[in-house]
């Protein structure tokens, strides 16, 4: 299969390419354990118990694939979607209980990264958790030790990119683009993982500095954003889903704006909270918008933009929260 080995060895010459930068973090699930918190909302809505069943389940206890009788809790959440609980017996009379508590944590992640999570197998053990296959892998005794951590969130987000946002994403065109584009790496596992491991995570800081930039200490802010920021406009472009952690984005009102003419000039003002992340969006026709100014992070209780639109078609600007 020439056609195969060439397009290989090109990637690998292209992830070469990108490891003389050192990486500002080794992980990072381990960057900020206040990014999401139990205390955030989950959309979780129901489950109901699903008797047992045959299922075929992944443990890295083993480790390997087995096909094995399992509890089945059927979880529903608020935005339509559905996953199958799948526990392993070793729970017994505790099972409702673990699938509960899974469930629920499990609806804090954003829609767009819990649509293709089918399955979810839950074992005892202190080994990784997993990603991938249309499941997440859920050892206890390791998500005992992320709670203790603060980190249980923030690695289901990452568990959870690889499922749902991988296998579209992670060798795309515009993904390779941006990466290159970067020219490095925001942990070293990423950098040592390029293929596998740089979308899951790029992900999870973009979600913080992007859109709970007011969690984020602002040298880290600072890092993402220098680091990874084509990265970060390859993310901004798929528009994600992010509820029930983001709310749908809001339009701020203007408290004043101005129009220099002669220099197609803008300066937009509007009230703000500090910390919170405002973006700028022009249209030419009320239906269709566009970011030309992302991540204005607001420092005080008013925020101004200024920016020159040589585009004379942009006849609307908007300020979005």
């Amino acid at each position: 299969m020439p056609c195969r080995t060439a397009i290989l060895l090109a990637l690998s010459l292209i992830y070469t390419s990108l490891k003389g930068a050192e990486p500002p973090y080794w992980g990072t699930i381990f960057v900020n354990s206040e990014l999401v918190t139990a205390k955030d909302p989950s959309c979780f809505q129901s489950m109901k118990a699903d008797g047992m069943g045959l299922r075929t389940m992944y443990d890295r206890r083993i480790p390997g694939w087995s096909r094995q009788q399992a509890y089945l809790f059927q979880a529903a959440y608020d935005d339509g979607l559905n996953i199958e609980v799948q526990v392993n017996t070793e729970f017994g009379l505790s099972s409702r209980e673990v699938a509960l508590e899974y469930a629920r944590i499990i609806g804090q992640l954003p829609t767009a990264l819990r649509k293709d999570v089918d399955t979810v197998w839950i074992h005892r053990g202190k080994m990784p958790f997993g990603g991938g296959n249309r499941n997440l892998l859920i050892h206890t005794e390791q998500a005992a030790e992320y709670v203790s951590s603060g980190i249980l969130e923030e690695t289901l987000i990452h568990e959870a990119s690889h499922t749902s946002l991988d296998e579209a994403h992670a060798r795309s065109q515009g993904w390779m683009d941006a990466q290159q584009a970067d020219g490095s790496y925001l942990s070293q596992y990423a950098q040592d993982y390029p293929l596998r491991e740089d979308l899951a995570e790029s992900f999870l800081l973009f979600l913080g500095a992007e859109h709970l930039a007011d969690r984020m200490d602002p040298r880290d802010l600072q890092t993402v954003e220098s680091t990874i920021p084509h990265r970060i406009a390859y993310f901004r472009s798929l528009d994600l889903d992010l509820y029930p952690l983001v709310a749908s984005p809001k339009t701020v009102p203007l408290s004043e704006h101005y129009f220099d003419r002669a220099e197609s000039r803008w300066m937009l003002t509007w009230p703000s909270q500090p910390r919170q992340t405002y973006r700028v969006e022009a249209s030419v026709d009320l239906m269709n918008w566009n970011t030309i100014a992302p991540s204005i992070v607001a420092s005080e209780a008013s925020t101004q933009w200024q920016g020159t639109i040589l585009d004379r078609d942009i006849l609307f600007l908007r300020i979005r929260q």
